[in-house]
């Protein structure tokens, strides 16, 4: 099981949240129609065809989310719109899982990107007609649709390689390792090969100095109290050093665990 966010940015809203928001429909058109054209309360009642009561209730929580901000007085016609990027990828396999987002606010300083940064503003600059303009504008975004097409397909198969490599790696878990784990109870053996397979779903996540803390976080998704935590620290620490005593890449230093693999 594997968890990222993007750590370069601040998570201004958790993947529970998150998954809550955009699991709601109203939302999502919402979300959708703010990604157009910024629209008003009543703007959007009449579109969904709901109340403004039912439209300001769904706009209070993406706005108190720091999904969406308001531009104008409300009752001078002010509007939503949406204030922060948002991404969010889910892989789910039978011996994959991950779920990737990244939220950061938008900077109302920022310079947005332009034609010029992406190299197509003398080719753009060097048309006259608007019409041209648009034309030439579409094309780019159906090639550049295309162009991530092909990445999504590419990206497909690299996921589909790893998932075979986890598959063999389990087989030889399952037929050389199997002999270490504690037989004790079923619950610790379980957690022992989780630990095993974390570590190596993502490798250079945990590579050289493994990170109990985001080990923990990576095989616990609730919030755990300081005491249940440090129980669970004791208990990871405990399995990590009986896995060291037949793996050569994973050891003990100075009470610090490496993963040199």
């Amino acid at each position: 099981m594997e968890i990222e966010k993007n750590d370069q940015n601040k998570q201004f809203i958790s993947l529970d949240n998150l998954l809550e928001i955009l699991g709601n429909p109203t939302r999502r058109i919402i979300l959708s129609k703010l990604a157009k054209v910024p629209h008003s309360t009543s703007e959007l009642s009449k579109i969904l065809g709901i109340s403004r009561q039912a439209v300001h209730s769904q706009l209070e929580i993406l706005s108190s989310n720091e999904v969406l901000e308001r531009i104008g007085d409300e009752k001078r016609g002010g509007k939503y719109r949406i204030k922060s990027n948002l991404s969010i990828r889910i892989d789910i396999t039978p011996d994959y899982y991950k779920i990737k987002y990244t939220m950061s606010q938008i900077d109302n300083e920022a310079k947005s990107i332009n034609l010029k940064d992406i190299g197509c503003s003398t080719k753009f600059e060097s048309i006259k007609s608007p019409d041209d303009k648009i034309r030439y504008l579409g094309q780019q975004i159906r090639d550049s649709e295309k162009n991530l097409k092909i990445l999504e397909g590419e990206r497909s198969k690299l996921l589909q390689n790893k998932e075979c490599f986890i598959i063999e790696l389990k087989n030889i878990i399952n037929q050389t390792y199997q002999k270490h784990f504690l037989k004790s109870k079923s619950e610790v053996e379980n957690l022992e090969r989780e630990i095993f397979y974390t570590l190596f779903y993502n490798p250079a996540q945990f590579r050289k100095r493994i990170s109990i803390d985001k080990l923990i976080d990576n095989l616990f998704f609730s919030n755990l109290d300081n005491f249940t935590r440090e129980s669970k620290v004791t208990n990871v620490k405990t399995l990590l050093k009986d896995m060291s005593s037949f793996m050569d890449f994973l050891w003990e230093d100075d009470d610090d665990w490496f993963f040199d693999f």
